[in-house]
């Protein structure tokens, strides 16, 4: 597989498995396959979070396969393991975002101890702020992570969900504190592009919830070429692909109907499917596809966009559609 390099020269896999359902919706003895075959086909970035899944399990599941897989096949060090703090639940048994853990300095710290002990590694390679918790000040969120990082505990640090002023406001409050800077920014992108309030986001216990990769997301790096994109959902939960699965409300629009018609065609024209188109753009436009499987199927339709060729001119009717 091809590789690509992150804020500080670490070289990942150009996709990203995302292991949110492992050994809960997924079962074990899948999510163990396909992490193998994911593996032997060059696959090293692998991303988790320790509140996946607490809307069926207690939180930190994901953390756990995880840890335990990499025990037993021994292959720690050829991996790059992402994980992510705020969201997790202080209250078991009810994930709503009024009880989320936050970003303080104390919730990071108890947090880091917490995903060290399920994956069961001294250190983690990314380490992302899941949510934008405005209710701690800023620079105690970024004060923690840079003390992180510059202790050896995690190697590189990201953020998730969170406006671009935002993210450009950490980077300088990192700056000015003399510490690591957010250099990965994990966001819901895909081919279709939501309605514009869509991309203004969600409120989450009163704080704005920018999920989407938006426009001035990618003005922003196209600034700052030691910033890295991630995309998590880009496969639209199977939308691309599934008539048992349509296209959320928010997709339901003339621009993302030219766009998939777009999509289909160049599908068709390449012998690939919608969903590996998707990918194969993502990548050509230097974005790490974060995608889940819960079969090998997927995972190998997946794995194949990483060989599809897209040449200039279908990329700009990709691009312009």
């Amino acid at each position: 597989m091809v590789s690509r390099t992150l804020g500080n020269g670490r070289n990942v896999s150009a996709l990203c498995l995302g292991a949110m359902n492992f050994g809960t919706s997924t079962p074990a003895d899948t999510a163990i396959a396909i992490l193998d075959r994911f593996v032997e086909a060059g696959g090293t970035f692998i991303d988790t979070s320790n509140n996946y899944n607490q809307w069926h399990g207690h939180g930190g599941d994901s953390e756990e396969l995880l840890g335990s897989w990499m025990r037993e096949r021994g292959n720690r060090d050829e991996l790059f393991i992402a994980t992510k703090c705020g969201a997790r639940t202080t209250v078991p048994g009810d994930p709503g975002d009024a009880h989320w853990e936050g970003l303080s300095s104390s919730a990071i710290d108890d947090a880091v101890k917490g995903s060290l002990a399920r994956l069961g590694v001294e250190q983690i390679d990314l380490y992302y702020a899941h949510i934008d918790d405005r209710s701690t000040p800023l620079d105690e969120t970024v004060g923690a992570f840079g003390r992180l990082a510059a202790d050896g505990v995690v190697d590189l640090i990201g953020c998730s969900n969170t406006a671009t002023w935002r993210l450009d406001r950490a980077r300088q409050t990192a700056a000015a504190q003399g510490v690591a800077q957010y250099s990965v920014i994990q966001q819901h992108s895909s081919y279709l592009w939501p309605n514009p309030p869509a991309l203004q986001g969600q409120r989450r216990h009163g704080t704005p919830h920018y999920q989407h990769a938006g426009v001035e997301h990618f003005d922003y790096l196209s600034e700052h070429p030691d910033m890295t994109l991630v995309a998590y959902q880009p496969l639209l939960a199977g939308s691309y692909t599934r008539p048992d699965r349509p296209f959320e409300p928010r997709y339901a629009h003339p621009t993302a109907y030219v766009r998939y018609e777009a999509l289909r065609q160049a599908a068709r024209d390449l012998g690939a499917t919608p969903n590996q188109v998707v990918l194969a753009w993502l990548l050509h436009h230097n974005v790490i596809p974060l995608f889940g499987a819960s079969s090998l199927e997927q995972l190998e339709e997946a794995l194949a966009a990483v060989e599809l060729q897209l040449d200039a001119d279908l990329v700009d009717q990709l691009d312009n559609a």
